[in-house]
Formats: structure tokens, C-alpha cells, sequence
């Protein structure tokens, strides 16, 4: 009896991500505005639609997480943190559902087993990413206020320009620490949890806000993920919820009055759309600060609702492995944050907005020194002088260096018509006709060009960048 409750509980827990998870892949394409580009993009927006309607809908999820994963695949090595992110946790629970197939010798799909199998995992990766998000910020540049990216978003949140005091520049980084450090400590142990998840949450509606650059794909990520972090009220108090939404029913008898209070409402609806069209004439301004704050304000509701009520007793499956196989997914997330400092890429490794630089022989990290890399990826880079290329010319204007593995790879995709650079501090030609200076461009290891990617950077200070 106990485990048939349990098993009920899990299932609604798992119909409630399912649908955190697909709102969270369409604001994902509507703030890269990809709804229609390619035919796997509008596949991509129907999966997402059809399982918010069909909650834990098994092949509408499994559909949705294959377009995900081949999404990711497609734009590798150029593939935001967030969206690789996106492809590990999917990684993750497709790993969970063949162990199920396999382990009972049997394609029935227990949604509730499925749950209790990926969610301790997708706890831990949770917090591998967070561990990150903070072991690269620190280094000198993240905290130095002229030009850490805490400074730079603190200045972009400041959209009334309202005077800021030198101080709060000069504690962003540490306040941008303090919190970052907070927040994953709080969500491994019961009595905090339910101060994380809220601190969490109201973190990750602050920063979706930015005008730097807002966050609406990666906290409508994190806010999906953070729910696998609270326990049993809070998808009672949801299922609750919408259960009467469903059962509310305006129309079952008939009156004048009814009648002329829907035609009213539909009057004044049309109207309002009218005057919101007309004040957001470009789509994605409507899309990404009215459907966002909507569903924010929804959202933090559900949690401050979850944070006022009753603990309940905590599974001890919480952070445990079903077995040793389940070890794979968090320890490729593990990898991909140290990535850097053993000298493969340095995007999507979960450094956005850090100012770290491990390129050249030098690094910024104040526990990690440049030498104590592995890997030759990143000693190796080239000065822009000229392009006719226009991303490479606004690299030379900028002074930027970039990491010749970085700069052949473009060569060869881009095939620019000509570019003067420094290698080793020696002039050097590309021309596309093949009558410069440059020695020939070698044609690396396929999986290197999908794996790897390389931010442009400066010698001295870095400034922010993604």
C-alpha cells in the first residue's frame, strides 16, 4: 500500500517535470526567435506543446528529448552552456529509461520507477554545474570591478539608471559568489532545501530580467530542475490546483447575464491585444517579457505556497545511484566544467560571464595555474591584424587573440578571402586562393571540430563575455 502511494506520488511528480521541461524548451527557441527556421525547430515547438496538454505523455517526452539531443548535435561545438546542459539531463534520463527496459525485460514503462531513477541523478549534475558556475569565478579578473561581469550585470539590472554606489561595484563579484555558494549548499540537506530552491528561484527570476542579456532560457531550465529538488506537498499542491482548473465550469446553465459578461470579456480581451500589438510591434519584446513574466509570477508563487508549508519525511533515494552505470552522466558534466583547465575548450564549460582565461600559457584562476594542463588545445593562438572577414576584423579592431585551433577550424568553415595574423610573433598570410604566406590549414579530427569551441580573448584583463 505504501509503495503504490509512493509510486502515485512519483508519477506526479514526473507528469509536473515533463511540463516545466517543455516550457522550458519553448522559451528556450522563442528567445533564440528559431520557432520555424528548420523543420526539427517547429517538430521541436509541437513536442513541447503536445506534452504540456498530454503531462507525462511517454512519447511525446521521449520525441521531444531526441529533437533536443539532436538540436545539440547539430550546432556543436557552437552550442550554448544551458542547451548542452539541456542535452546532458536528457542524456541522463534516456540512460535511466534502458536501464528499466533492461532491468525488467520488458518495454511497459513504469513512469513513477522512471522518475525515482533520473531524478537523484539530475540532483547531483545539478549540483556539478552550480560547483562550477562558482569555481570559475575565481580569478582575478571576476573580481575586479572595472571589469568583472558581475559589474557589467549589475549595471545592465539597472534599467532606471539610478545613481549606483562605487561599493556595490566593487561587491558584486563576492555577492555573485556568496550567492552562487549559497544556493547549492542549501539544496543538499532537508531543513535548507526549501531555502535554496526559494533563493534559487528569485536569483534566477532577477537575472532573467537583464538587459545585458536575459536569462529566460536558462532560469526557465533551472526552475524545471529546481523542482526535482522540492518534496511531496508541493506536487500534491499543484495536481490540486489544477484539478480545479479543470473541473471549474462557467457554462453548465444558461442566463442573459452570463452572456453578456463572456461577450464583455472577449471585447475587452481583443481590445488589450490590440494595444499590446501595437505597444510590441517586434514579436520576441511581447513574447519574452510578458510570457515570461507570467509564468515567473505563476512560478514563484507555487514555491513561496511550497516554502510555507510542512516538510514531509524525505526519500532515501534522494541522492543515491541505482547503480554504478548512473555514474557516467555526472561525471561527462564533470568533465565538461573542467574543461579548461585541462586545456580542451573553453565554451560551454559552464564558465559564461566568469572573465576566465586559460588560453595562451596564462591563466587568471587563482587555484589553478596554466601549466597544469593536459592538453595542448589552447597554448597555441594567433594575433588578428586585417580581415575581410567582418568577425575577424572586429577581433583585430578589438585586439583579441585566438586560439589557432579556433582560427582554422574558422578558416576552413568560413573560408575567408583574406586575413593577416601573428603566430609565434610572425607575420603570416591567409588567402583563400592559396597564394598567401600561411602554411597549409590541416583538417583536424572530426569529433575535436563538433566537441570543441573557443571564446576570443585579450592578453591582460579579460572583459565580459560569454
Amino acid at each position: 500500500m505504501v509503495r503504490n502511494n509512493d509510486s502515485q506520488i512519483a508519477l506526479t511528480q514526473f507528469k509536473i517535470f515533463t511540463v516545466l521541461w517543455s516550457v522550458a524548451t519553448l522559451f528556450h527557441m522563442a528567445y533564440a526567435g528559431v520557432f520555424e527556421e528548420k523543420l526539427n525547430y517547429a517538430l521541436l515547438t509541437l513536442a513541447a506543446l503536445y506534452v504540456i496538454f498530454k503531462p507525462g505523455n511517454v512519447k511525446g517526452f521521449f520525441i521531444l528529448m531526441l529533437l533536443q539531443l539532436y538540436d545539440v548535435f547539430f550546432l556543436l561545438p557552437e552550442v550554448n552552456n544551458h542547451w548542452l546542459f539541456t542535452a546532458f539531463v536528457n542524456l541522463t534520463i534516456i540512460q535511466a529509461l534502458i536501464y528499466q527496459l533492461i532491468k525488467q525485460k520488458s518495454f511497459y514503462i513504469d513512469r513513477s520507477r522512471w522518475f525515482e531513477l533520473f531524478a537523484p541523478i539530475l540532483r547531483f549534475e545539478v549540483l556539478i554545474l552550480y560547483f562550477f558556475a562558482v569555481f570559475h569565478k575565481l580569478n582575478s579578473d571576476f573580481l575586479d570591478p572595472q571589469v568583472s561581469c558581475a559589474s557589467v550585470l549589475l549595471e545592465a539590472q539597472n534599467k532606471f539608471n539610478w545613481p549606483i554606489r562605487s561599493e556595490l561595484f566593487a561587491l558584486a563579484g563576492y555577492f555573485t559568489l556568496v550567492i552562487e555558494t549559497i544556493i547549492p549548499l542549501l539544496l543538499c540537506f532537508k531543513k535548507t532545501r526549501k531555502s535554496g530552491i526559494l533563493i534559487g528561484v528569485l536569483f534566477h527570476s532577477v537575472l532573467a530580467y537583464s538587459s545585458y542579456n536575459g536569462y529566460f532560457d536558462f532560469s526557465s531550465m533551472m526552475f524545471a530542475l529546481y523542482f526535482l529538488f522540492a518534496d511531496r506537498p508541493l506536487s500534491f499542491f499543484i495536481a490540486q490546483k489544477y484539478s480545479q482548473l479543470k473541473s471549474v465550469q462557467l457554462f453548465e446553465s444558461f442566463s442573459f447575464t452570463k452572456l453578456a459578461v463572456t461577450f464583455f470579456t472577449i471585447v475587452v480581451s481583443l481590445g488589450f491585444l490590440h494595444f499590446l500589438v501595437r505597444l510590441f510591434p517586434e514579436f520576441p519584446d511581447f513574447n519574452l517579457y510578458i510570457f515570461w513574466l507570467t509564468y515567473n509570477l505563476v512560478f514563484l508563487y507555487l514555491f513561496v505556497k511550497y516554502y510555507m508549508m510542512k516538510p514531509e519525511s524525505e526519500s532515501t533515494r534522494y541522492f543515491s545511484t541505482p547503480a554504478i552505470a548512473f555514474l557516467i552522466m555526472p561525471i561527462m558534466v564533470f568533465i565538461n566544467g573542467m574543461s579548461p583547465y585541462l586545456g580542451l575548450k573553453t565554451e560551454s564549460s559552464y564558465s559564461m560571464f566568469s572573465n576566465l582565461r586559460t588560453e595562451g600559457g596564462v591563466s587568471n584562476h587563482y587555484l589553478i595555474p596554466a601549466n597544469y594542463q593536459i592538453f595542448n588545445f589552447q597554448k597555441e593562438y594567433v594575433e588578428l591584424i586585417s580581415s575581410s572577414d567582418a568577425f575577424l576584423q572586429k577581433a583585430a579592431n578589438e585586439k583579441s587573440r585566438m586560439v589557432l585551433f579556433h582560427f582554422h577550424r574558422y578558416l576552413l568553415a568560413k573560408k575567408p578571402a583574406k586575413v593577416e595574423y601573428l603566430l609565434n610573433g610572425k607575420k603570416e598570410v591567409y588567402v583563400a586562393s592559396g597564394t598567401g604566406t600561411t602554411r597549409p590549414i590541416p583538417k583536424d579530427f572530426y569529433l575535436f571540430t563538433k566537441l570543441f569551441n573557443f571564446r576570443l580573448y585579450k592578453d591582460g584583463p579579460q572583459p565580459c563575455g560569454h
